[in-house]
């Protein structure tokens, strides 16, 4: 027994020493796959953190409609490798117009060389209508992570945007009148004409246009995609128009004119060559009435006729415009067109011409006696003789008013003239009737000669006398002593 405990006992001791030779070797085992696992976090960890992202000033505050810029500066701690660039923000900050620059281009990846540094441009545009506030942006290239910040300070919430511009042609000139035409579309939502400095400011709500520019003699310009902001300007600089090869500039001081009949009207022209050639322009008159008849001249006050006229690139000259009508013209409105046409070139000029000829009406009222008598009981009947005097237009609606005293009855023949041209003349015959029991004495009739032109006012006085016995006592005194003649004759005459 006692052997074969000493011999179990010598086991368990070699047992115990074989354990304690492979406790060593199991710890080993049991440590180098976390050894592994560490290695390789490690290793993990440094590719994570290669990309490193510096920004000096990585906050800014502007205006809404301002643009922020950030200089971010990329360092590769890693490996040679091609990066997205990437943005992202919270609230309405995610609907700006964000962009990665480099120089002028638009970029989205980048290529960074092992310790290699770059720099990019990260621009945020901001609405004029942003609210004010603080707004964080998150940008991420690679394992590289930064956050910026930009902050409103005063909104332009409700403020149109201003477009300027300033036309110039190629020598370098201001151009005066050129057209300034802003669309949407085809829609056109604004226009101004240039200044005498060329330049132009035109408010505009928020949004992208195309800006048309034109200009006679000119040749136009467009400006596509031009972006207006809340509250912002938008300045397009200078714009320069090239000119036509031929091109005029036609004006007239006063094209609508009212004169007298009896009188030419004459308009005055201006004719500017503003083409880069010179030319010859025919004159030409459209829409003469019959008889009628115009003429171009070079002074007002002369009279020689001109027909064409010759013009260098860059002058102007006047021109006179004499239109004669016939004698017998009538008065109205008449239109002409004036047409100046290039002789270089398929171009014509028009200029509508309104011409309104007003007679003057002068109405002569007269009789051959303004003072009549008439006896009781009597009709009194006289005559009054109206002529147009005037020139060029006619009397229309013509008719005689006749004021006359209490009781007595006037009539007149014929009642109303239509018309009454100028020289003719017209006679109404008045007939007036004093009343029976009227006292005898002198009355006045005031006679009124209207039409629809003028009217005129004349007066007529009437002597009412009482009737007279002494032709009827002298017819019977003359009938008696007839009578008493032949009675004596008759007794006496035979002895």
């Amino acid at each position: 027994m006692e052997k074969k405990c000493k011999m179990q006992s010598k086991k368990i001791e070699k047992m115990k020493m074989k354990t304690r030779k492979l406790v060593p070797i199991f710890i080993l085992f049991l440590f180098l796959p976390l050894l592994f696992l560490s290695s390789t976090t490690a290793q993990v960890g440094v590719a994570e953190k290669r990309v490193e992202i510096k920004c000096d000033f990585p906050a800014q505050k502007i205006e809404a409609g301002d643009t922020a810029t950030f200089e971010l500066t990329l360092v590769n701690h890693g490996d040679t490798a091609t990066y997205s660039l990437r943005w992202w923000a919270y609230r309405e900050a995610k609907k700006w117009d964000m962009k990665f620059k480099d120089g002028d281009r638009e970029v989205y990846k980048v290529m960074l060389p092992t310790g290699g540094t770059r720099t990019v441009t990260f621009e945020v545009e901001t609405p004029g209508d942003a609210e004010v506030g603080e707004y964080p942006i998150h940008v991420d290239i690679g394992d590289g992570h930064i956050t910026l910040y930009v902050k409103i300070t005063k909104t332009h919430k409700g403020e149109k945007g201003t477009l300027v511009l300033t036309v110039v042609d190629k020598d370098g000139e201001k151009v005066k009148g050129a057209t300034v035409s802003v669309y949407k579309s085809d829609t056109l939502i604004g226009q101004m004409m240039t200044t005498a400095e060329g330049e132009v400011s035109i408010e505009l709500p928020e949004g992208t246009y195309k800006v048309v520019i034109e200009k006679a003699g000119y040749k136009s310009e467009e400006e596509k995609n031009v972006k207006i902001g809340i509250g912002r300007t938008t300045d397009l600089g200078i714009i320069p128009l090239e000119k036509e090869l031929f091109f005029a500039d036609v004006s007239v001081k006063s094209p609508s004119k009212t004169v007298m009949v009896g009188k030419n009207p004459v308009y005055e022209f201006e004719i500017k060559n503003v083409g880069k050639c010179d030319d010859t322009y025919r004159l030409i008159v459209q829409g003469l009435p019959d008889k009628w008849y115009a003429r171009y001249k070079e002074s007002a006050a002369g009279t020689e006729e001109i027909s064409e006229i010759f013009i260098k690139s860059g002058d102007a000259k006047t021109l006179y415009l004499e239109f004669v009508p016939p004698y017998n013209v009538e008065t109205g409105e008449y239109n002409f067109t004036s047409v100046i046409e290039s002789e270089s070139s398929t171009k014509q000029y028009e200029q509508n011409l309104t011409l309104k000829l007003r007679g003057s009406y002068d109405m002569y009222v007269y009789s051959s006696r303004y003072r009549y008598e008439v006896n009781k009981g009597d009709t009194v009947s006289f005559d009054v003789s109206v002529s147009n005097r005037g020139s060029g237009g006619s009397l229309t609606n013509i008719s005689l008013e006749v004021s006359a005293p209490e009781g007595w009855s006037a009539d007149v023949t014929p009642k109303s003239v239509a018309s009454l041209k100028p020289g003719d003349r017209r006679t109404f015959t008045i007939k007036a009737v004093p009343p029976a029991d009227i006292v005898a004495s002198d009355y006045k009739l005031n006679v009124r000669v209207k039409s629809d032109q003028t009217e005129k006012e004349d007066e007529f006085w009437v002597e009412v006398k009482e009737q007279s016995n002494i032709a009827i006592y002298g017819a019977v005194i003359l009938v008696l002593v007839i009578l008493s003649l032949w009675y004596m004759f008759r007794k006496y005459g035979r002895r």
